[in-house]
């Protein structure tokens, strides 16, 4: 892209360039080449993508906060990222853009206020403890697919507060999983797909889409007909109303949101769960106070306990699930020393800035103290955004939170947990997984197992 007389495009990468680097970029993860082209050209660079693409990635602050918060009305999510995912999972929040992303915004947030959780938090809670009772312990245990089973029932308990049939749990977290799999390496290996005129993924996977959007109808359905009060998500979606009509979402619109919601709200969950574990094995000062506020208070105290609080934001810091976003801009803008034309997709770099030594003392070390005051009290840092910035900031953060707080107090009260000296290996896909986390694992001897509550 020759836009030198008339725009400030930061130092980077030209197509060609690009090209016979390509290689070398693949066999590193992402988040490392971002990282080494950072040491390369600073903060912020440049890649022109056939086509003339023009993406800008940063982990300057200002420059994030200028996209995602104070010009925030001048970017969407870019079409590449929306049309890859929203085909198989809908129009949801997470996808959609403009005003109709605005109109559903303002007609679900109110379902995920704190007060509104609320209800929602005894089914969280009683299904970890549930879920809890047959974790496996032992010399070697990778605690990943335990964790990931337990906050993906977690988000579908939450969803739908009714007893599904194991059957029908099973169909939906395979569908579901083999439909996120596919995108997963569809978006990170495109080359994957000149080999679907032979083995036909792309269309195994929308009859997927297909058959999960079958089984979300028949829920729907069942709840209509039921004359039960319930307290969970279908129920919020199902009784929001459009301020200017008055009307009701369709089927199809609450499935998207569904959708949605199971998408963004189980895996990053269990993905934060599994790097807190990697990282507080090696601090047994942090474990210690884990299991004294586990042992001595109840399992709804945990989210408003500032130290549980602060633990969970410093691995989001050091291993944010969303390690970045993209947004593309709808007309020529810039920020600081640069500028840039419409179409430009810029890509806020947020495990650059949670690292970076200008807004991190020890930037690489876990110290949750570094989120609290000097009276113990959790503080908010500018330069952290585990889940995002700005008005499309995640909706289901409070939930997550709580999620995670329930987990992290009656995991310590059930389990202790030593190191085997296995370290994760980052796996940067569209969240930021752990390849496994391999720990011992064993319950707590003489525990009589409590209710929740009590």
């Amino acid at each position: 892209m020759d836009a030198s007389n008339k725009y400030s495009i930061p130092k980077g990468y030209n197509t060609t360039r690009l090209i016979l680097r390509s290689l070398r970029y693949f066999r590193r993860n992402t988040i490392n080449a971002i990282t080494i082209n950072m040491e390369k050209f600073g903060d912020t660079y440049s890649v022109v993508f056939p086509g003339n693409r023009l993406i800008v990635v940063t982990r300057d602050l200002s420059f994030i906060q200028h996209v995602l918060r104070d010009n925030h009305t001048n970017y969407h999510k870019s079409k590449h990222m929306v049309d890859k995912i929203g085909k198989l999972f809908g129009n949801g929040l997470l996808f959609s853009s403009g005003s109709y992303w605005l109109q559903q915004r303002r007609l679900i947030q109110p379902g995920f206020h704190m007060k509104k959780l609320q209800g929602l938090y005894s089914i969280v809670a009683e299904r970890i403890e549930t879920l809890l009772a047959s974790f496996p312990s032992g010399q070697a245990v990778n605690v990943y697919p335990a964790i990931y089973q337990i906050a993906f029932n977690i988000i579908l308990r939450s969803l739908f507060d009714i007893d599904l049939s194991r059957e029908t749990m099973h169909e939906i977290s395979t569908l579901f999983n083999e439909m996120q799999e596919f995108v997963i390496k569809d978006l990170n290996r495109p080359l994957r797909r000149l080999t679907y005129i032979f083995t036909h993924k792309d269309k195994i996977n929308m009859r997927y889409r297909d058959r999960l959007r079958v089984i979300m109808h028949g829920i729907i359905e069942q709840r209509r007909r039921d004359t039960r009060t319930y307290n969970d998500l279908l129920d919020m979606l199902l009784n929001a109303r459009y301020e200017d009509t008055g009307e009701a979402m369709s089927d199809d619109q609450i499935i998207d949101e569904v959708l949605v919601l199971m998408l963004a709200g189980h895996e990053t969950t269990a993905n934060t769960l599994c790097w807190l574990l990697s990282m507080v094995v090696k601090k047994p000062q942090v474990m210690d106070r884990l299991r004294v506020i586990a042992g001595s208070t109840d399992i709804y105290d945990s989210v408003k306990n500032d130290y549980i609080n602060a633990v969970i934001n410093e691995s989001m810091r050091l291993r944010p699930a969303a390690f970045m976003t993209d947004r593309m801009a709808l007309s020529d803008d810039g920020v600081g020393q640069w500028s840039y034309p419409k179409d430009t997709v810029i890509i806020p770099f947020f495990y650059g800035v949670h690292r970076s030594k200008d807004h991190w003392e020890s930037p690489d070390a876990f110290i949750p103290e570094r989120f609290l005051d000097d009276a113990g009290k959790l503080r908010k840092m500018p330069a952290f955004f585990p889940f995002g910035a700005g008005p499309r900031l995640c909706i289901g953060n409070n939930f997550a939170m709580a999620e995670m707080c329930f987990f992290i107090h009656a995991f310590f009260r059930h389990f202790t947990i030593s190191s085997t000296g296995q370290e994760p290996v980052m796996m940067p896909l569209i969240t930021l997984r752990p390849d496994k986390v391999v720990l011992k694992v064993w319950p707590i001897p003489g525990l009589t197992k409590r209710s929740v509550g009590q």
